[in-house]
């Protein structure tokens, strides 16, 4: 059995997951939403909560959704900033992270690498058995998912 962290960055609301799977078994053991309001605080808050996730569920790798540019430079300016909080981590916690596009998350759990939110977070549901608050919880599901069925574990 692998554990793994799922995360789906973002500037306001990061979803996070731990996965456990091996083979066509996977179990949701966490998820949720960082959510932050006003910078650089959330940065900060984004850390010290991934940390407590870390400290209190022990992953052995970290997938992470792979940033992608939008209609907003600053937004991409701002997101690459909370990526440099989580390879940081990743790097103080010696956990080797996995990047996955958004296509590629996608494509494992819903099978089309263009499905809408509302599909991941459905597909999520469906089969993992897990009803998401978010859409940023669904995808950081999603993200471990891929993670796992990419190592074929």
């Amino acid at each position: 059995m692998i554990k793994v962290l799922g995360i789906d960055p973002g500037n306001y609301s990061t979803g996070f997951s731990i996965l456990i799977g091996k083979g066509n078994n996977f179990k949701v053991e966490h998820s949720g939403t960082i959510k932050s309001r006003k910078r650089p605080d959330n940065l900060q808050n984004i850390f010290n909560s991934l940390q407590e996730i870390i400290d209190n569920h022990s992953p052995d790798e970290i997938a992470l959704e792979a940033a992608f540019y939008g209609k907003n430079p600053q937004s991409l300016i701002r997101l690459g900033e909370v990526r440099g909080i989580i390879l940081l981590i990743s790097s103080i916690n010696n956990i080797q992270l996995f990047e996955y596009t958004p296509q590629q998350v996608k494509n494992a759990i819903t099978g089309y690498g263009w499905s809408k939110k509302e599909e991941v977070s459905l597909m999520v549901e469906k089969i993992l058995g897990v009803k998401t608050q978010t859409h940023d919880e669904a995808d950081a599901i999603a993200v471990a998912f891929c993670h796992l069925l990419s190592r074929g574990k």
